[in-house]
């Protein structure tokens, strides 16, 4: 796994996005992973939204192209030790936030957000990239 997406990552590329579609074009699908977490908050999206239909096909065939990260017990711990860290240090992430960028160091990835809470370098081994900041 080279890339974890981000909920704000994501999408944008299910608009369409340039900017994050061009960076896709240089990465195999199984290469980039979609954290379940981002996935639930993509679903809610779509719940709520007047295009539920269209935006759930949409999110259907983005989760038949990329693998769903599952949150497994290696996450878990480490989202605890973190979230101890942050709060002894007077630094808080949303759960959500920390949940994603915890999966992206399990997995060893880089975590593809636009979100500056995660690209403030609070969280030490989390390496992120920005894709709507910069082409590939």
């Amino acid at each position: 796994m080279k890339y974890v997406l981000d909920t704000n990552i994501v999408t944008r590329l299910l608009k369409g996005d340039e900017r994050v579609l061009s960076h896709l074009a240089d990465v195999e699908p199984s290469d980039v992973g979609i954290p379940l977490l981002v996935l639930a908050e993509l679903l809610f999206g779509a719940e709520k939204s007047v295009r539920k239909e269209q935006n759930g096909a949409r999110i259907k065939q983005m989760t038949e192209t990329f693998p769903m990260l599952p949150l497994g017990l290696a996450v878990v711990r480490r989202y605890a030790a973190e979230r101890a860290q942050l709060e002894r240090s007077g630094r808080k992430k949303s759960d959500f936030d920390l949940m994603i960028a915890c999966t992206a160091i399990e997995h060893e990835a880089t975590l593809v957000t636009h979100d500056a809470a995660l690209k403030d370098g609070a969280i030490g081994e989390l390496v992120v990239e920005d894709w709507l900041d910069s082409a590939p």
